[in-house]
């Protein structure tokens, strides 16, 4: 697999994701998709970097994770932009206050940023545990 392989499976899983979790937590009577959005965020991080090592036979090269985090991130960013804005649109305001909204999105983008950095670590880690007992079972 490809890192764009990677990034375009990431963008549809994380869009599925989100989707699901959005009707999942409406239909339980949630106020708040916060954390649903971040369960989305970790599901859709360590199904492609887990499918890359399996398709692969290797996890990323450390320019390959410096790339892939890069890319999941934008394409986060873009998602929570076109979130923040709907959001905003729909709650009657008459214009988007940019100061506002881009401090949101930089809040979010730092916090996705650590997760994404931490779970594609972690997705390693589970990848190279997962490789050394299929070796050892042979």
């Amino acid at each position: 697999m490809t890192l764009r392989g990677l990034l375009w499976r990431f963008a549809a899983a994380y869009m599925v994701l989100l989707v699901v979790v959005a009707l999942a937590l409406n239909l339980a009577g949630a106020s708040s998709s916060t954390s649903g959005n971040v369960a989305a965020l970790l599901g859709a991080v360590m199904w492609v970097c887990m499918d890359f090592g399996k398709k692969n036979g290797r996890y990323f090269t450390s320019e390959e994770k410096k790339r892939a985090i890069a890319g999941m991130l934008v394409i986060d960013m873009a998602m929570q932009a076109v979130l923040t804005v709907s959001v905003g649109l729909s709650s009657g305001a008459p214009a988007l206050s940019l100061g506002p909204m881009s401090m949101v999105l930089l809040f979010i983008g730092v916090l996705h940023a650590l997760v994404i950095w931490a779970f594609v670590g972690i997705a390693g880690k589970q990848y190279a545990a997962a490789e050394a007992k299929r070796n050892r079972n042979g």
